[in-house]
């Protein structure tokens, strides 16, 4: 599997609300046609609070993070070269401030996830 992870900022003409409803609405859609997309999650910030932690800044720096999974690295790569990849570029322009954008090669390693049903 080949997985990437975007860490972004909203345009700043953008409210956090229109930015959300856009990011989950429109960008999501895009997104979830490109092929060979194995998993795509969003993750919106929230505004920090009880539960999260000595190192929580007082306002999240950044606005959310994608996680995109695909088959393949090749098949990673076709889908960003696809006509769906483009219009997702374009959509990220309009949406996300690129020049502050973060990008992460990453490895999934799942330590533990408690909502699966165990197999005996």
């Amino acid at each position: 599997m080949h997985s990437v992870m975007f860490i972004f900022k909203r345009q700043s003409h953008l409210t956090l609300e229109e930015f959300y409803e856009h990011y989950e609405h429109v960008h999501g859609s895009i997104a979830r046609r490109l092929e060979g997309l194995i998993e795509y999650r969003q993750h919106p910030t929230r505004r920090p609070g009880i539960g999260d932690g000595a190192y929580m800044p007082q306002e999240a720096p950044y606005d959310a993070a994608s996680v995109y999974t695909f088959e393949s690295p090749e098949a990673a790569e076709k889908a960003w070269s696809s006509d769906v990849g483009k219009e997702l570029d374009l959509d990220t322009h309009k949406l996300m401030d690129t020049k502050t954008m973060i990008s992460l090669p990453i490895t999934i390693r799942e330590v533990v996830n408690h909502n699966k049903k165990l197999s005996l």
